[in-house]
């Protein structure tokens, strides 16, 4: 079987898994998210809301796609990290990373945030809304995380989307995890909210316990 066909099969496991998102928000598979840390570009300071399709203040929306990103932090345990903060960046609907020093002024959108940030609640729930990202290069769309929390060590991955198959069979970050097994863990399902938005669902389990746990 090549690399494709595996991809593939990872791809039908997602999206087959979406009728049991839709009826328990909190489902969990609590197996440890990979790390990504070759990431894009990044903000040297991240805008402190969690919607990333306008800029503070503004009125005015990027162009692209609206979708919400929606998920849960927690341990290996499926207890929930509270209070971690979860930070995002990504590329606009044009396929051009903001943080990208060689970008030049006219491939910007003006009306994009770029990056967002969110403090998880008790539940360890956390959410962004957003636009689609373009592709950027020969990557596949995909969406930068960033976790803190002062018990757990920094954390950085990456989304990916089940609906872009084609793309992801041919990213070099999704093809380094297909041998582990592990590439289905960072690709987000999706459905729709109850006003019909694209909602990805983005659950991230760090490496080790919460202090709660009585485990270290």
């Amino acid at each position: 079987m090549n690399i494709r066909s595996i991809l593939l099969a990872f791809l039908a496991q997602a999206v087959l898994s979406l009728p049991l998102f839709a009826a328990d928000p909190i489902l969990l598979n609590c197996i440890e998210t990979p790390g990504v840390y070759d990431l894009d570009a990044r903000p040297k300071i991240f805008n402190s809301s969690n919607n990333l399709r306008r800029k503070p203040g503004s009125l005015s929306s990027a162009t692209g796609e609206l979708i919400n990103i929606v998920g849960r932090i927690t341990d290996v345990n499926c207890l929930p990290i509270q209070n971690a903060v979860v930070s995002i960046w990504h590329a606009n609907s044009c396929g051009v990373n903001h943080y990208d020093e060689n970008m030049e002024g006219n491939q910007l959108d003006p009306n994009f945030a770029g990056s967002g940030r969110f403090i998880v609640n008790n539940l360890g729930y956390y959410n962004f809304i957003t636009v689609a990202p373009g592709k950027i290069g020969d990557r596949a769309p995909h969406i930068n995380f960033l976790v803190q929390h002062p018990d757990f060590p920094e954390f950085a991955t990456q989304m990916f989307f089940a609906d872009h198959n084609c793309d992801n069979c041919a990213d070099s970050v999704l093809e380094s995890f297909i041998d582990s097994g592990l590439a289905s863990l960072l690709i987000a399902p999706f459905g729709y909210n109850n006003r019909a938005i694209k909602t990805y669902t983005f659950n991230i389990t760090l490496s080790g316990y919460n202090k709660f746990s009585g485990k270290k």
